[in-house]
């Protein structure tokens, strides 16, 4: 069994290196002749997966690292007898504990107060978990997801336009070019500019869903924390020094998360009976909690852990360490809020 993996998967020699042929790649330059032998492909987010890649390889099971799916051409994949699975879920603590630490510091440095209004939009399981933690902290909650109306008739979803009194608006939506509501570029210069002057636009979700040119004509009255971009690895320069806060795309990007992704591969590889389990796995990391309402400040606890903002001024200094930063981040710890 010939598996070809993305060498920067963390794990990804534990879980599958035993009694397999593991071969790694880098992920951002993997080609068709580097699949040419392979039977299982195990890929990140930075791999486009479609038939350029693909066509005419022995490949039958594709699994990836990642939560999202547009990297993955799945009408393709499943027209040509390829199974895939993603990660899903797997970073759901990790962004909302970067999510937390975002607002810990914007907290801290007066841009936010402990009853801001916030807007989320795309509640899935991310935008949920987030809506949950700002609601601990006191936030006053504005919920956006139409496709989530459409299917529950008990949520109450609000449109674009009535987030326009919200002091923090952070994004959680897939990549979607069609259907009835496509995030490609929603965030524009109609919404940009209905915008109240100081509000907070966060970007965990895909860089994409914001039209950066725009952003740079019409949202320069609001501040811009992104961790997500169009093109990356190669960044707008501009936007990098003019956001108030900018990460690598590193809001899912815990040991946590990154252990969880590589093990439900590996636990999804063997339930469908593509791989035989190994000898040995390492132990899951555990997570620590930290409670809202114990004695103490929770924005100084969660910045201990991980401050986004010592991340963006080593961006800022060095904007083509993109995927240098990233690999420095592997001991990045989450963790989990109650109250």
């Amino acid at each position: 069994m010939k598996i070809v993996a993305d060498i920067d998967i963390p794990f990804i020699q534990s879980y599958f290196g035993d009694n397999h042929d593991l071969i790694l790649k880098p992920g951002r330059t993997l080609t068709h002749s580097d699949v040419l032998t392979a039977d299982i492909l195990i890929v990140r987010a930075v791999t486009k997966v479609n038939q350029a890649l693909l066509d005419n390889t022995p490949v039958k099971w594709v699994g990836s690292a990642a939560t999202g799916t547009d990297h993955l051409d799945i009408p393709w994949l499943e027209k040509a007898g390829i199974h895939w699975m993603a990660a899903s879920g797997c970073n759901t603590v990790s962004v909302a504990h970067y999510v937390m630490a975002v607002v810990a510091g914007l907290q801290q440095r007066g841009y936010l107060n402990g009853k801001s209004r916030a807007g989320i939009i795309g509640v899935g399981r991310i935008g949920r978990e987030v809506a949950r933690l700002l609601q601990l902290i006191g936030c006053d909650i504005v919920l956006c997801d139409p496709i989530r109306a459409l299917h529950e008739k008990d949520f109450a979803s609000h449109t674009l336009d009535n987030l326009q009194e919200c002091d923090f608006i952070t994004l959680h939506t897939p990549l979607h070019t069609t259907g009835d509501y496509p995030t490609y570029h929603f965030i524009e210069k109609h919404f940009l500019s209905r915008q109240r002057k100081g509000c907070v636009l966060l970007n965990t979700s895909r860089g994409s869903v914001i039209d950066f040119s725009d952003l740079k004509r019409y949202g320069k009255h609001l501040l811009w924390c992104l961790d997500v971009w169009e093109n990356e690895p190669h960044i707008d320069e501009s936007i990098l020094q003019d956001a108030l806060l900018a990460t690598p795309h590193i809001a899912g990007y815990s040991m946590n998360a990154k252990q969880r992704a590589t093990n439900m591969i590996y636990q999804a590889a063997i339930s469908q009976k593509i791989i035989l389990p190994t000898k040995k796995t390492p132990p899951l990391f555990l997570t620590p909690s930290i409670k809202i309402d114990e004695v103490g400040d929770w924005r100084d606890q969660v910045l201990s852990l991980y401050n986004p903002f010592a991340t963006s001024e080593k961006l800022k200094a060095s904007p083509h360490s993109f995927d240098a930063l990233r690999k420095t981040l592997e001991t990045r710890e989450e963790c989990l809020f109650s109250n």
